[in-house]
């Protein structure tokens, strides 16, 4: 779908995977029972009052799932399409609408793999579009203000949400229900979008610490390193992991093991039980890389990373390692 053209206004690429802002219920009250992903991208911004007088905008439809069923195929898919947007001269940004309960994760790929430069914003919903006051429709106005910005270049990947503007690196859903369900904790955001437009609070790092894949970006050719996380608690005694590693033995490549993200205690510490089987999951040639369950560690590869990211991060390097 393409907007009407106004040529004294920028390009965006709004591109639609489904969740809960384009969730339909019939039940009442509106929030209960509905359907992720029913409606598509060209419903949501034609209930999005005003937004043809930010930019022109190009729509278009990747996935319609809810975004628990999100995977590296929709990832895949969407870094190839926003590459592809972003090269054309006229397109000043573009927009993805996600569900919120993944959101985290496919921000933070997609600033993994796409280079900094034009403004990359995903946006959600914690009701849905059939819902009374519905927060889709102002959500995905507000990304299309800081997606045709110019003050948002360079940010990398940013998430869009209640009038805040988060880095794909910080943020997290940390609210199951709220309407204002995204932090990115001690950090804070990187500004605000409102009436007063968009405001650029702080500034970071564009691209992810340590070594990136290789540029431009590939998906590898085969399937994707199979990256688990594990928590560590009281009782924690590793046969979780000899699982892992005895059904990485079985012959079905989907099932080989390449990385574990064990999520510790406090600031990362882990049950003496549970260490000796990270021990000999990395005697036998698997990544082991340490998180906390508490929130992001300072310092070491994967410094203010929680552990999700950390778990897509290892995935793409070990992906970048075996080409």
């Amino acid at each position: 779908m393409q907007s009407k053209i106004d040529i004294s206004l920028p390009k965006v690429l709004v591109l639609g995977t489904g969740g809960t802002i384009a969730g339909v219920s019939t039940a009442h009250p509106a929030q209960a029972g509905y359907r992720a992903g029913a409606l598509d991208i060209a419903a949501l911004v034609a209930a999005a009052p005003g937004i043809e007088q930010l930019a022109n905008l190009q729509a278009e439809q990747i996935a319609s799932i809810d975004s628990k069923d999100m995977g590296a195929a929709v990832w895949v898919q969407l870094a190839g399409r926003i590459r592809d947007g972003l090269q054309q001269g006229d397109v000043a940004g573009c927009v993805v609408t996600h569900g919120s309960d993944t959101l985290e994760e496919t921000a933070y790929f997609l600033h993994c793999v796409l280079p900094a430069g034009k403004p990359v914003v995903l946006t959600a919903a914690m009701r849905p579009a059939t819902a009374l006051s519905a927060d889709g429709p102002r959500n995905l106005y507000d990304a299309v203000q800081v997606a045709a910005c110019l003050q948002a270049r360079g940010l990398g990947v940013v998430c869009v949400l209640h009038g805040r503007i988060h880095s794909a690196c910080d943020v997290s859903k940390a609210q199951p229900t709220a309407v204002d369900a995204f932090s990115s904790g001690e950090r804070g955001p990187l500004g605000f979008v409102g009436v007063q437009g968009v405001q650029i609070t702080r500034q970071l790092p564009s691209q992810p610490p340590g070594p990136l894949p290789q540029t431009p970006w590939q998906p590898p050719r085969g399937s994707w390193p199979r990256v688990e996380l594990v928590h560590s608690h009281a009782g924690a005694d590793g046969a979780v992991v000899r699982a892992l590693m005895q059904a990485s033995q079985s012959g079905d490549p989907s099932h080989k093991l390449a990385g574990l993200v064990v999520l510790g205690t406090g600031s990362g510490t882990v049950h003496e039980q549970l260490q000796t089987a990270l021990d000999e999951a990395e005697a036998a040639g698997i990544r082991v890389a340490y998180a906390s369950r508490v929130g992001a560690l300072s310092g070491g590869d994967f410094d203010g990373l929680n552990a999700i990211k950390i778990r897509i991060r290892l995935m793409l390097e070990l992906a970048a390692a075996t080409g």
